[in-house]
């Protein structure tokens, strides 16, 4: 028995899991043998439909090897029935005009004399496909039954096919979910950009059978930079080849966004190819290339490439598995790129958190940046920062302090020209100065700078408000600073700067302070003079105003009693109007005091129970509420208000007070209710009367401010102004709602601790 190679054609599948084609098609093709007496049998197939050379294996095992010429006549006799998918037979192959055969071909067919050939199709339900061919000697006419019987056995090789082909499938499908499972389990694992992609990488060569793959992410200049290499493209001999986007099947597959491959890059002229890319392709023998894009939410983030040695067609299903990994592997990547963002970030935060501590603890400016450069050297990575504070009348940089590598200068004494800072105006906007000290004026400042290593400095403004106060500075011989450098200095100057206004600020508050101290001392000693004047004012409201008020009160009343029936109705009127204007002016004295004390009163904040505090005032009305016939409600949900018992005494009294004198003369009611709104307790006092015009609302709480008359309805227009006054004092609240004719509502808000 002779056979060639066996090819299963599934990328991916592993040779354990798939079935072993060769044993079944060889007792298949002894049975031909056995039951159909031919000199060989020789049976043929593949399993997928592309251009591989189909497996195959000849019986009896004791044939000695067929030439290939023979071969190839039944090869493509077999293939004929294949395509025309019918069983053929023929008594002399070289008679067959169908068959293309050479000269060379025909001498060893008529040689050896197997010219005899009967040839039944293998077909499956799927793509796998074959041929069972029978040689035997010249003359031989297979018959009908032979044929069926012939094709009874070729439906067994596509049972047999169709078993291995599924099973293939399933293998490679499962290589493939594994594969697709380890790579979505790089998400949950803690590695870096370049491991995770490593992994990636390797893992990809098996999937699709290729020998080289890479992984590019975008950079920040919009080329696509290398992180892993697969396989043969190790031999690029690093990792940092750029290329461009657009260039290439890789730059075409960002840019576009999709798949893109070839089947020959050498000759495919879609693809423009520089000559460092060509060198590289050709240097790794890469022929056929598959590019997908790596996408995150939408966004392309860079490209997985794969590549292989020989032209190839790259199938839909292949292009559709490798965006597949890709799209889990662009997801393992964006995790692993936020992680390491993560702890870059975290040990940033650290260090700023250590220099944002170090600026609070120290109260000095020197203190300060002493404090702050040797974690801002660190977090910088650079061999030396300086601190410079600017002198404008000057026109000079100063040293607020300076860190090496080994040691730290504080305090003034160095000094240079402005000119060293760079340009003066780009730094009052914010921008940041590249210096290289080469293109400075010569000097010994420039001699000292080359002198001590620094080549190339850049310089961060120090800005507070539109005031530019100095600069943080660093640098050494590197020529180029890192956008997350420049950012750190950035966020350091800037709170450097805040820091050492504030510290300026600070011995300027502490100079006046003591000022103030006594200021504040002289303005206590007059405050308490003005309360010594006010209370010796209010004794003497108290006591010296009312003394003849109760004089002219006492008189009139003698008068009236005594020498009533010698005056006229006239003189009786106006002493009638004395005695009620000497009343009347005792209830404005006393509502006075009681609203000058309220200011004076200390505040003591107890739970004060509400119903106790209005039972005794409604009885103390109890004789004009009977009067005008009114009913009284009580709806006291809340039962206790946090106060000062006698300023919410007098407010309360002031508004049961206002509330029955405006009531109608006959028949209204009168409703107190208690309730929470917000974080405040609220008592209202309603009733039905005349009401008011609310545009009216601000005044009536003023001090002698009156809506009405007094001949309609008396009072003294302190009352309201007792009501808002001690709302004030509590830090809560008084106002009213009305409606003319149809009554009030006056409400007291107090803060409600609980």
């Amino acid at each position: 028995m002779t056979h060639g190679e066996p090819s299963l054609n599934t990328p991916g599948a592993r040779p354990e899991d798939v079935i072993d084609l060769v044993p079944a098609a060889e007792r298949i093709a002894a049975s031909a043998i056995r039951l159909l007496g031919a000199h060989h049998a020789r049976l043929a197939w593949r399993l997928d439909p592309d251009p591989a050379p189909m497996a195959w294996v000849t019986a009896p095992a004791t044939l000695p090897s067929t030439p290939d010429g023979a071969v190839a006549a039944e090869i493509a006799f077999g293939e004929r029935a294949l395509r025309e998918r019918r069983a053929l037979c023929t008594p002399d192959v070289g008679g067959e005009r169908s068959l293309e055969l050479d000269a060379p071909t025909r001498e060893v067919i008529a040689r050896e004399g197997l010219v005899a050939l009967a040839a039944v199709p293998v077909l499956t339900l799927g793509p796998a496909a074959g041929s069972l061919v029978l040689a035997d000697r010249a003359g031989r006419r297979f018959t009908e039954q032979e044929m069926v019987l012939l094709s009874s056995l070729a439906e067994q090789m596509a049972l047999v096919l169709e078993n291995a082909r599924l099973q293939a499938a399933l293998a490679r499908q499962r290589h493939e979910s594994e594969e697709l499972a380890r790579v979505a389990r790089l998400v949950s694992e803690k590695l870096d950009v370049a491991a995770a992609g490593q992994r990636i990488a390797d893992s990809v060569l098996g999937l699709l059978g290729v020998h080289s793959s890479a992984i590019r992410l975008l950079r920040p200049d919009g080329r696509l930079s290398s992180i892993a290499l697969g396989g043969r493209a190790t031999e690029y001999g690093a990792t940092a080849d750029v290329v461009p986007a657009g260039i290439g099947l890789v730059g075409r597959a960002f840019v576009e966004g999709r798949p893109i491959w070839t089947g020959d890059i050498r000759t495919d002229d879609r693809f423009a190819l520089n000559p460092e890319i060509r060198e590289r392709n050709a240097a790794v023998g890469i022929v056929a290339g598959l590019a997908v894009p790596l996408r995150v939410a939408g966004a392309v983030i860079g490209v997985l490439s794969v590549g292989g040695p020989t032209p190839r067609i790259f199938t839909e299903s292949e292009v559709a598995l490798l965006q597949a990994f890709a799209d889990q592997a662009a997801i393992a990547l964006s995790s692993a790129q936020a992680q390491e963002a993560m702890a870059k970030q975290a040990e940033r935060l650290r260090m700023l958190h250590e220099i944002d501590r170090a600026i609070i603890t120290e109260t000095a400016p020197v203190a300060i940046a002493e404090a702050v450069l040797w974690r801002l050297r660190d977090l910088l990575g650079v061999p030396r920062a300086i601190v410079n504070l600017f002198n404008w009348e000057a026109e000079e940089v100063e040293w607020l302090a300076a860190v090496g590598r080994h040691r730290m200068h504080l305090g003034p004494g160095v000094r240079y020209p402005l000119r060293f800072a760079g340009d003066l105006d780009a730094l009052r906007r914010g921008e940041a100065q590249v210096v290289d000290v080469n293109t400075l004026p010569p000097g010994p400042e420039a001699e000292a700078l080359l002198a001590s290593g620094v080549l190339v400095y850049m310089v961060v403004p120090m800005i507070v408000g539109d005031q530019l106060i100095g600069s943080v500075s660093f640098g050494g011989e590197q020529a180029s600073f890192p956008d997350e450098q420049v950012s750190i200095a950035q966020e350091v100057a800037t709170q450097l700067a805040i820091a050492i206004v504030q510290a300026r600020l600070l011995e300027q508050v502490k100079r006046q302070a003591v000022e103030l101290e006594g200021r504040v001392e002289e303005r206590t000693r007059e405050l308490e003079g003005a309360n010594r004047e006010l209370e010796a004012f209010t004794h003497t409201v108290s006591h010296d105003l009312k003394a003849p008020l109760r004089g002219m009160a006492g008189f009139a009343q003698a008068l009236e009693e005594d020498y009533a029936d010698r005056l006229d109705e006239p003189g009786r009127q106006f002493l009638s109007r004395i005695r009620a204007a000497s009343e009347r002016m005792a209830d404005l004295i006393d509502d006075l005091l009681q609203y000058s004390r309220i200011q004076q009163r200390p505040i003591e904040r107890r739970p004060v129970a509400l119903k106790p505090l209005l039972d005794p005032m409604l009885e103390d009305l109890a004789g004009e509420i009977a009067a005008r016939g009114l009913t009284v409600t009580l709806d006291l949900p809340v039962t206790e208000i946090m106060s000062e018992r006698q300023g919410l005494q007098e407010a309360l009294a002031n508004l049961l007070s206002n509330a029955v004198k405006f009531s109608p003369p006959q028949g209204g009611t009168l409703t107190v209710r208690s309730y929470r709104e917000g974080d405040q307790a609220v008592v209202s006092v309603a009733d039905r009367g005349v009401g008011f015009d609310m545009k009216y609302h601000d005044r009536i709480f003023g001090i002698f401010e009156r809506l009405h008359r007094q001949e309609d309805y008396p009072g003294t227009g302190v009352g309201l102004a007792i009501v808002r006054k001690v709302a004030e004092r509590h830090g809560g609240r008084a106002w009213a709602e009305s409606v003319p004719g149809q009554g009030s509502t006056f409400f007291l808000a107090f803060p409600d601790p609980s």
